[in-house]
């Protein structure tokens, strides 16, 4: 990632994502922290900064907040600590949409969530992208991501690591006003809008240089 050069990264692709196993079953956070845990440990890996988007975010906070010896400082986008009804009623129309419909059939409801306007004017070519990979996506994947988002509640009380909320300003799926409520330690963390919508991070690679370096590297930070 030029982004972050002169880090150590680890990615991965998190279950039912990528190349990683795509069980049947429930996705939920304890499984995807459990999944995590067993590959920080099978390499050994150090307390480290730990940067996530969308359910990654999710999993970011999650493990900060059961596993706070695992994180230094921490980076979570376009994310969330808990299920509110409105959030709830946006999945769950995804889930309904795949069901009738398909993979495609959920991307083309999901978009207008997911994907800021500036984007789709600019490059509506992305868009045709990922809906050919969606419809790629194995049944069983998608129903175990969706069903697990919904069980998503994290003690943000817990979290110690010095915190980073990114918000995508054109985010409607988990806009900035639900992020910044959801700060978990209101003195210490902070909070900031950037450009592009719930996949701000895609839309917008150059966040990582300007944004989040800046924070990692920051000494008056913790």
């Amino acid at each position: 990632m030029e982004h972050l050069a002169g880090f150590r990264v680890l990615r991965y692709d998190g279950r039912g994502q990528g190349q990683s196993p795509k069980p049947e079953g429930v996705y939920g956070l304890d499984v995807l922290l459990d999944d995590l845990i067993g590959l920080l440990d099978s390499l050994d890996w150090p307390r480290s900064h730990v940067a996530g988007i969308s359910n990654g975010g999710c999993v970011a906070l999650g493990l900060a907040a059961a596993y706070p010896e695992r994180v230094h400082r921490l980076v979570a986008a376009d994310c969330y600590g808990r299920v509110t009804p409105l959030l709830r009623l946006k999945v769950q129309s995804w889930l309904t949409a795949h069901k009738i419909g398909g993979p495609t059939h959920r991307f083309d409801v999901a978009t207008p969530w997911i994907w800021s306007e500036s984007l789709l004017n600019e490059h509506p070519e992305l868009i045709d992208h990922y809906r050919g990979k969606a419809a790629g996506h194995e049944e069983q994947a998608v129903l175990g991501l969706l069903e697990g988002a919904l069980t998503h509640h994290i003690d943000l009380a817990r979290i110690t690591a010095q915190t980073l909320l990114l918000a995508g300003e054109e985010d409607l799926l988990t806009p900035p006003h639900a992020m910044r409520a959801m700060t978990p330690r209101p003195a210490d963390a902070q909070f900031q809008t950037v450009p592009g919508g719930h996949a701000s991070l895609l839309e917008h690679p150059e966040i990582w240089a300007e944004t989040i370096t800046p924070f990692l590297l920051d000494p008056q930070v913790g």
